[in-house]
């Protein structure tokens, strides 16, 4: 047993670095060994592409212009996502030391979720996007530990807010969530109601401010629409109960029957620690106005950590079923790692056991879905290799002046030799979204070199190109090749036994 009280030994600061760093490194280790461009990536690698302005995302464009030392965005991965790791980790450091009056290993369990949280995948798959999310996550971390009494110290929160908004949108949800669980704190902690009121409308105040810079400086660049609202009217509340239903249905798929002891086990300790605080709330000898305050405050703080899971995006006109936006979900499984934290204080030992094998999961998931990735470019590269191949074999179509691929999206993952992982995993489809055979801007690694006809939308559809061409120069397996005028068009069709 001596060796387990290691475990609970208060750490400092350079060790709490060292050890979130080191955690983060784990974590993104199978991205690094799959090194599997996502989506975007092939094409921005391609051109160098610096365009998220357009995004409103313009310390994107800084980002790598200031790492590619030129207008460009160089492809340096990973460079920027250990950059963005080391960060980070400093990060999720400084939170533990802020929230936790002696921390130790049982603390940093408990925030690692923040980045840990298996649909955070998605946003660490962008080879490119992925560094700037990382950091975005970081600024709104370091936004919700700067002070709110001093002048200097506020405002700096509100530039934070404004950072994390240009990076990536999304993490003001962070912010939110953690301002909320911030709110719980004070009050566990014994704040009066007084306190733990004006601390939060101090919070408000950094995020309108913040928004308000982030509005005046880059919103404004959005060309997309995006960022359009949902329209105030008698189907709102409908839709948005729709979408909060549809969110919980996605982050249930966590929750496999080998994996149900595990949320079971935290989610009953969570519970447990919170009515036991309103229980302590209700005993105190101080009327009924100072209890009734501070349990609403307890309550409405776990309630926008549960909101802030789809965030903001509850209210947008489209709405993103991505699971990159959900960020919001890493605060609310810090906050249950925290109350199942505050439940085992009596038991550190057991503490450090049970907040650890959420952790092992959350790693454990990283690792499955690294193969799955690797596993999906080899198969992406093969298809690839095979596609080319044709169409530099036949004469027919190695004359073409431009090549268009159509129908290219799946509906579901298509990676026969992960099928046994992704059976057992479902939440893995939804990190791999974005299905598809074969990407036309995959072609120029292969060497098809027709940039132009890439990026634009083909000009003839499935039907009209079979209606101008009836037979295919070439049919295999998974794609049709025809030859129109000077153009050739690679049907895509759906794998033998993969359906509707």
């Amino acid at each position: 047993m001596a060796a387990v009280s290691i475990w609970n030994r208060p750490l400092t600061q350079a060790q709490l670095r060292l050890l979130c760093t080191a955690a983060l490194l784990v974590h993104i280790l199978p991205l690094l060994m799959a090194d599997h461009p996502f989506l975007d990536d092939y094409a921005r690698a391609q051109m160098a592409r610096n365009d998220w302005s357009y995004f409103g995302r313009p310390l994107m464009v800084a980002l790598f212009a200031a790492l590619s030392f030129g207008p460009g965005a160089v492809d340096l991965y990973p460079l920027p996502l250990l950059l963005a790791v080391v960060v980070s980790g400093f990060a999720l450091a400084r939170l533990v030391v802020g929230w936790f009056p002696a921390p130790t290993v049982s603390a940093v369990w408990v925030v690692l979720p923040l980045w840990l949280q298996p649909y955070f995948l998605q946003n660490l798959s962008y080879q490119y996007d992925g560094a700037a999310m990382a950091l975005s996550l970081s600024a709104a971390l370091w936004a919700v530990m700067s002070k709110v009494g001093r002048l200097g110290s506020h405002a700096a929160g509100m530039a934070l807010v404004a950072a994390a908004a240009a990076l990536y949108q999304p993490s003001v949800n962070v912010f939110i969530g953690l301002c909320g669980m911030e709110a719980m704190l004070n009050v566990m902690n014994g704040d009066r109601a007084v306190h733990v009121y004006r601390h939060a409308l101090a919070r408000v105040g950094q995020l309108l401010g913040g928004l308000l810079v982030y509005y005046a400086s880059s919103a404004w660049m959005v060309t997309s629409t995006r960022g359009e609202m949902l329209p105030l009217n008698s189907q709102w509340l409908e839709e948005v109960t729709q979408r909060l239903q549809a969110t919980a249905e996605v982050v249930g798929l966590l929750v496999t029957p080998w994996s149900a002891w595990v949320f079971i086990t935290l989610l009953a300790l969570a519970v447990a620690c919170l009515l036991h605080q309103l229980m302590r709330l209700w005993r105190a000898d101080v009327g009924i106005g100072g209890p009734l305050s501070l349990s609403i405050a307890l309550l409405l703080g776990t309630l926008t950590v549960v909101l802030c899971v789809p965030g903001l995006i509850l209210f947008l006109a489209a709405f993103e079923k991505a699971v990159r936006v959900l960020m919001g979900l890493g605060v609310l499984l810090m906050l249950i790692q925290y109350l199942a934290y505050a439940a085992l204080a009596g038991w550190p030992r057991v503490r450090v056991l049970v907040l650890g094998v959420p952790v092992l999961f959350m790693l454990s998931f990283s690792f499955a879905y690294g193969r799955v990735m690797l596993l999906q470019k080899e198969l992406h590269q093969a298809v690839t290799q095979s596609l080319v191949h044709d169409l530099q074999s036949q004469p027919q179509l190695n004359q073409a002046k431009h090549f268009y691929v159509l129908d290219f999206w799946l509906k579901r993952p298509w990676i026969p030799a992960a099928a046994g992982t992704l059976e057992a995993m479902p939440a893995m489809a939804m990190v791999h979204a974005y299905n598809f055979i074969v990407l036309p801007e995959m072609l120029p690694r292969a060497g098809i070199d027709d940039l132009h006809s890439f990026y634009q939308t083909p000009p003839l559809n499935r039907q009209q190109v079979m209606a101008q061409s009836p037979t295919p120069v070439l049919s295999s397996r998974l794609y049709d090749l025809y030859r129109v005028a000077d153009d050739v068009y690679v049907l895509i069709k759906p794998p033998e036994g993969y359906g509707q």
